[in-house]
């Protein structure tokens, strides 16, 4: 996807936009995400065995929430679910898939 891509209109965060403007795909994208969650999430918890009071604005860094703080990045990224009917979105023409 690139700067004159309509769905870039769905991608909320900026740091994804450029990333997708300096070439990245999705899924690239996606990865770096979760890799990052997942390095935060384990430096919290190496944290936390340290020092129980370590990283207090993270939050409790159970799974669920590190999965919702990936999902809401992809989303911010402009992925959607693939069901359309569901979320009441327009439809991509074909052209711009």
């Amino acid at each position: 996807m690139d700067a004159s891509d309509p769905r870039m209109n769905l991608v909320d965060c900026e740091i994804a936009r450029m990333r997708y403007e300096a070439g990245e795909t999705g899924i690239e994208i996606a990865e770096g995400w979760a890799t990052a969650a997942l390095y935060a999430l384990l430096a919290v918890h190496d944290g936390r065995a340290k020092d129980p009071k370590s990283f207090p604005g993270f939050g409790d860094g159970s799974p669920e929430e590190s999965a919702r703080r990936i999902i809401a990045r992809l989303l911010d990224a402009g992925w959607r679910p693939p069901d359309t009917e569901c979320l009441d979105l327009p439809e991509i023409p074909e052209e711009a898939s």
